[in-house]
Parts: structure tokens; C-alpha cells; sequence
């Protein structure tokens, strides 16, 4: 559950704001902040992450962008864990480094292990419309225990944008685009999500709702503060 908790948190990340060749829809402004809450089935506040870009570096040809996390407790308050990841913009395209997908604290438990991480970036472009489809998205994460090997595999597959609509949070109203994908998980047996995201241009995420194939409600998101 961590490893999903940390996979949401970085999906519902989009952007403030557009710079140079990013796309509109990650963060691209050193010291822009977003502040988003998780709730759990039941609307109680589980997760609250926030978001600051720290570094936008320009070099041979693409923008890369470093992105602190942090993640606190939302029920007792207590610090969870602090991370970072990397975007990298090029072609008026964001992308992730599939790396990004492993949860903090997963790769320090095979620190003495050979592993290697391989897969597809996740991206999302500068523009967007009605029935556009989006690449997917992929990470294998393969370790060499010695008496055997652990695998884990993270897909988000079928990701399409599908309307428009007027979303209000906390944060303000914002008009936002409707971005459904299908998040499959694989360590042992396999586990497959659905999720809905809201995100507005110039914005970025504004909501998102991550449900069981049943259909019943996983986690709720939704971005509280933009600094």
C-alpha cells in the first residue's frame, strides 16, 4: 500500500505553470508550491503531500527539473517521508524517469543487491483535447536477492483524455481537462486500479479519484493550495 500511496502522489502531480519547452501540465517554476490531500474511502484525510520545484536546470537542449516531495500523515500529523524526483522537458513534452515510479524507501532495502530498473517514461504534452490518447507508461524493477529474485512491475495504460469541465476545491474553481488510466501493479499477484484526474492548463491537478476494478472508491485527491 505504501508503493500505491507514492505511486498516486506522483500521477496526481501536474503543473503551475509553463516554461521554456515543459509542458503545461508539470511544474517548471524553481520555488512553485503545491499542496494536495488524499482522502481514503471512508473522505478522511490520509495523505497531505506537498511539492516545490528546487531546481530548473537548462542543458543540451531539454529542461530538467528537480521536485521535493514531502509526505505527512494526514490523521496524526506526522512526517511520513521526504523525496525527490526528476522531470525532464524537451519538445514541449514532460516526462518522468521510470525510477520515479519506486516508491522512497523500496530501492535503500536492496542497497546491498544488484537491481536494475528499466521501463517506458511517463509523459504528457504541452496541448491536449477531447479523445486524445497518451503513451503509456511503464517501470520493471528487477533484484538479485541471492536464494531468489524479486520483480515488480507498474503499468498506466489507457490513459486518454475523455472532457472538459468546472472543477472547484479548495484552491479555487478551475476549468480542467478529464484524464482516465488504468494503474497495474505486480509483485507476486497483480492488483489493478482505475483513476480519473481533473487537471487544468496553467494549473495543473485539480482532482483525482482512484477506484477497485468494482468500481468502489480508493482515494480522492484534490490540490488545497497553489503558492
Amino acid at each position: 500500500m505504501k508503493h500505491l500511496t507514492f505511486l498516486i502522489a506522483v500521477l496526481t502531480l501536474t503543473s503551475v505553470s509553463a516554461q521554456n519547452n515543459c509542458s503545461k501540465f508539470y511544474p517548471s517554476q524553481e520555488g512553485k508550491k503545491l499542496t494536495i490531500h488524499q482522502y481514503d474511502k471512508r473522505e478522511r484525510l490520509e495523505i497531505i503531500s506537498q511539492y516545490k520545484v528546487t531546481e530548473v536546470e537548462h542543458t543540451g537542449g531539454q529542461s530538467i527539473i528537480t521536485i521535493a516531495m514531502d509526505l505527512t500523515d494526514g490523521r496524526n500529523n506526522k512526517h511520513i517521508i521526504s523525496s525527490s524526483f526528476k522531470a525532464r522537458c524537451s519538445d514541449k513534452t514532460t516526462r518522468l524517469d521510470p525510477e520515479s515510479f519506486i516508491a522512497p524507501g523500496i530501492l535503500d532495502q536492496y542497497s546491498d543487491m544488484e537491481y536494475s530498473i528499466t521501463g517506458d517514461d511517463i509523459s504528457i504534452p504541452n496541448t491536449l483535447e477531447i479523445d486524445q490518447e497518451l503513451p503509456d507508461a511503464s517501470v520493471y524493477m528487477s533484484v538479485n536477492a541471492g536464494i531468489m529474485n524479486i520483480n515488480m512491475t507498474t503499468t498506466m495504460s489507457d490513459r486518454k483524455v475523455i472532457a472538459k469541465e468546472y472543477v472547484t476545491t479548495p484552491a479555487g474553481t478551475f476549468d480542467c481537462y478529464i484524464l482516465t488510466y488504468t494503474n497495474t501493479l505486480t509483485m507476486g499477484m497483480t492488483k489493478t486500479f482505475y483513476s480519473k484526474q481533473w487537471i487544468a492548463e496553467g494549473v495543473g491537478m485539480v482532482k483525482e479519484e482512484t477506484r477497485k476494478t468494482n468500481g468502489n472508491l480508493i482515494t480522492r485527491s484534490e490540490v488545497v493550495a497553489i503558492n
